[in-house]
């Protein structure tokens, strides 16, 4: 395997790990690097290649304290995914089953974002940057109620 001295790589633990793959390559066009499997068939992760990151995807393993969402109570954590079509990527994420959290819309800081959850429980904030925008020019657009 390769060296990833330098790198941040989320980790999700999901309850159907070949039902969560297939998902990530519909919806993100994720491709499959590296599989490594317990003697027991248990997935220990698939490392996925999503937009210019990596993904680790687990199989829910509650002996290892390795819970997926549900178990949890949901996911306070926001995965940030940048694309070049934002639109298209929300489209094909809602077409593979993901529900919408928030409508991909024009913002204030100079995006145009959307947030939706995916069928095992995490959330993704799906961006496409439309100008880039000083921290003055961000707080003088802010709305009044964000």
């Amino acid at each position: 395997m390769r060296s990833r001295a330098h790198a941040l790589s989320p980790h999700l633990f999901v309850r159907d790990v070949t039902a969560a793959i297939s998902f990530y390559r519909t919806a993100f066009g994720a491709v499959e690097l590296f599989r490594n499997v317990l003697p027991d068939g248990t997935v220990l992760f698939i490392e996925l290649a999503v937009g210019g990151g990596r993904l680790l995807v687990s199989e829910e393993v509650p002996r290892l304290n390795a819970l997926a969402p549900p178990s949890v109570g949901g996911s306070p954590v926001l995965l940030l995914l940048e694309v070049d079509d934002v639109d298209d990527l929300a489209r094909r994420a809602i077409f593979a089953g993901a529900t919408v959290e928030m409508p991909v819309r024009e913002m204030f800081f100079g995006e145009r974002y959307g947030i939706v959850v995916d069928p095992f429980g995490h959330r993704w904030a799906l961006s496409t940057r439309r100008e880039e925008l000083t921290p003055d020019e961000i707080i003088r657009h802010t709305p009044p109620d964000a």
